[in-house]
C-alpha cells in the first residue's frame, strides 16, 4: 500500500526550453503527461531552438508552440502551479525586470484569449472535424478486446495515404488567431 501511495505522488515538472533544446514538441509532451495525470507543475518560458537554456519570457521563442501549450492547458483545466522561469535581459533596469515579468502574465494571458476564440470560431470546429483529430479520442480496441482480436484486420495502406488530413488548415486558422488577422 506504501507503494501506490507513493507512486501517486510522482509526477513531472517539464520546462517549455528544456524539452526545446532537445527538439522535443513540449505540448505533445504536456499532452502525455496530462492524460495521465502526472504533470504537477510547469515552468513556462521561451526558447529559439537548440541553444543553451535561454529562458526568454514566456512566448518570446515559438509563439505558435506557446499558442498550443496555452489551448492544451485550458482545455484540460490543468489548475496546477503555474511558474515562469525566465531571466530578464541583462541590460534591464529595476524597471525592466518588473516589465519583463509582468510581459510573461500578460502573454499568457493574451494566447488564452485567443486559443478560446480559435477553439470556440466554426471554421476551427470544421477543420477539426475534416482533419480526424477527434478520432484520437478513440480507443485503439473496445473493451474486453486483445491485441489478438484484430491482429487480423485489414488496413488499406493506398487509401490512408490518399485521405486529407487538413492540418494546413488547423495551422493556418492557429496562426491567424495568433496575428489577429481573422
Amino acid at each position: 500500500m506504501f507503494l501506490a501511495n507513493m507512486l501517486l505522488l510522482v509526477g513531472l515538472n517539464p520546462e517549455v526550453g528544456h524539452e526545446q533544446m532537445a527538439g522535443l514538441n513540449f505540448v505533445h509532451g504536456i499532452g502525455q503527461a496530462l492524460y495521465h495525470k502526472k504533470l504537477f507543475h510547469i515552468d513556462l518560458n521561451g526558447q529559439h531552438g537548440p541553444k543553451y537554456d535561454q529562458d526568454l519570457v514566456f512566448g518570446h521563442g515559438d509563439l505558435k508552440s506557446a499558442f498550443f501549450l496555452v489551448d492544451l492547458l485550458d482545455r484540460y483545466k490543468y489548475d496546477g502551479p503555474k511558474h515562469f522561469d525566465y531571466k530578464p535581459m541583462r541590460t534591464e533596469s529595476d524597471e525592466g525586470v518588473w516589465a519583463s515579468a509582468s510581459a510573461n502574465m500578460r502573454t499568457y494571458l493574451i494566447l488564452q484569449e485567443r486559443a478560446a476564440a480559435f477553439r470556440s470560431d466554426p471554421r476551427t470546429k470544421s477543420a477539426f472535424d475534416k482533419s480526424g483529430v477527434t478520432e484520437l479520442l478513440q480507443p485503439t480496441i473496445a473493451n474486453g478486446e486483445s491485441w489478438r482480436d484484430i491482429q487480423n484486420e485489414s488496413f488499406d495502406v493506398e487509401t490512408a495515404g490518399k485521405r486529407g488530413y487538413h492540418y494546413e488548415e488547423l495551422d493556418q486558422l492557429a496562426l491567424e488567431y495568433l496575428i489577429g488577422a481573422f
